[in-house]
């Protein structure tokens, strides 16, 4: 038998309805009914846990186990499916709870769909390699001119870098740079920053602060911000026709609108807010379809909604069941599809998903990269002319416990790219 417990790395407590200390409790209490061999019990404390926290490996490979103990083999088969969608690499076959299942005539496919999953795919190519790991690049954009603007976490700084891969560093930040996106009406960048512990002299005190700026990026100079003082880690952003920013706010579920019609000025200016914290974990990435009626968001949990920008209404987007919308990051829009960056995955994927004529249903997904090597954590992309830009190796696995970054660890930044037509 093997069991998995959980860490704190698979917890997302703070932004629950329950404590730490009463998930874990529960988690506790159906681990000695385990030993205790009281799989009824068992198995009730695993479906609690399932509803307090979705799409936990941890607890989702668990449940699989209870389900069989109890003789629930459709059950079983259903969650080990779910599982090997988040993470393919969990050796279940040698697990002597599912001895029961192992005539099942789903189990033969749960094999087939791991084989597949962990087979590597690329469809894409790689665009730039840049010697820019020690800054850890989160986010970038491409120029028109070619030059490519990298966002740093660790350094706290925008820089840029032309074609022959020379660097100046554009603008200093006082917070890591995460999303970072261009202004199509006026050619205006916005960069969502916000205080992490893998900033280089970060204190504890700034926890859930954030600034998001508009900057000229030829000059680097900061046109105006938004200052965020509590309560958030603003990690993407997207930019209406009227220049108006859509904010995603991780530490205290929430979606915000701000309205950027003014200049040298810094402060809250929010025009609309939408409360997330029923039914939402961790919101990620943002993106507008083509005539704005809808905003998709990523939940890092849940997967992926879509918002009416008119009435505020949200929904879940749907998805076939052998695909799951869990740990993406960067979510972009092109033509009726999504793309999605998935790196609460193993092994990671970049996909593309494309929706039926309403916008709610996935109707199949296309690999653009699976488990390729490059992909060392592929966080945030760009859709331009045509093709699909992203930042395929993040250092975020560089960092020790104390969140220090291990130099010897970090490689070239690399950008790839696929052509969407």
């Amino acid at each position: 038998m093997i069991k998995f417990y959980l860490t704190i790395s698979l917890l997302f407590i703070s932004t629950l309805a329950f404590s730490q200390k009463t998930f874990r409790e529960y988690f506790n209490e159906g681990m000695a009914a385990y030993e205790a061999k009281d799989y009824k019990l068992y198995l009730e404390v695993m479906q609690t846990l399932d509803e307090i926290r979705p799409n936990n490996p941890a607890v989702v490979y668990n449940l699989a186990g209870a389900y069989a103990l109890n003789g629930r083999k459709i059950r079983s088969v259903q969650r080990l499916n779910q599982l090997l969608l988040m993470d393919a690499t969990y050796d279940f076959q040698q697990d002597g709870d599912f001895k029961k299942i192992r005539r099942n005539k789903g189990y033969d496919e749960l094999i087939a769909l791991q084989a597949k999953l962990n087979r590597i795919e690329e469809h894409d190519e790689v665009f730039r390699t840049i010697d820019a790991g020690e800054i850890h690049p989160e986010s970038f954009v491409i120029m028109d001119n070619g030059d490519i603007l990298l966002g740093s976490v660790r350094e706290k700084k925008i820089v840029r870098v032309d074609p022959e891969g020379s660097r100046i560093d554009l603008v200093k930040t006082e917070y890591a740079v995460l999303g970072m996106h261009i202004d199509p009406a006026n050619g205006l960048l916005w960069a969502a920053t916000s205080a992490m512990p893998e900033m280089i002299d970060y204190n504890p005190a700034d926890k859930g602060k954030s600034l998001i700026m508009q900057i000229d990026p030829s000059s680097g100079v900061v046109i105006q911000g938004l200052e965020y003082d509590e309560g958030t880690t603003i990690g993407d952003l997207a930019i209406d026709r009227e220049s108006r920013v859509w904010l995603s706010n991780s530490l205290e579920p929430s979606l915000a609108r701000s309205n950027a019609d003014t200049t040298d000025y810094t402060g809250p200016f929010m025009r609309k807010q939408l409360d997330l914290a029923n039914g939402f974990f961790n919101p990620q990435g943002l993106a507008l379809n083509d005539n704005e009626q809808y905003l998709y968001l990523a939940d890092y949990i849940t997967g992926i909604h879509r918002i009416d920008t008119e009435t505020d209404d949200v929904v879940k987007v749907f998805a076939p069941e052998e695909i799951l919308l869990k740990g993406i990051d960067g979510l972009y829009y092109y033509e009726n599809s999504l793309i999605a960056i998935h790196n609460g995955v193993k092994p990671y994927r970049v996909m593309q998903y494309f929706l039926d004529e309403t916008g709610q249903y996935i109707l199949f997904g296309r690999v653009i990269n699976q488990g390729g090597a490059s992909l060392g954590e592929p966080t945030l992309g760009q859709v331009k002319d045509g093709y699909f830009y992203y930042l395929a190796n993040s250092p975020w696995i560089a960092y020790n416990e104390d969140r220090e970054l291990d130099l010897s660890k970090v490689k070239p930044i690399e950008i790839r790219r696929i052509k969407l037509n």
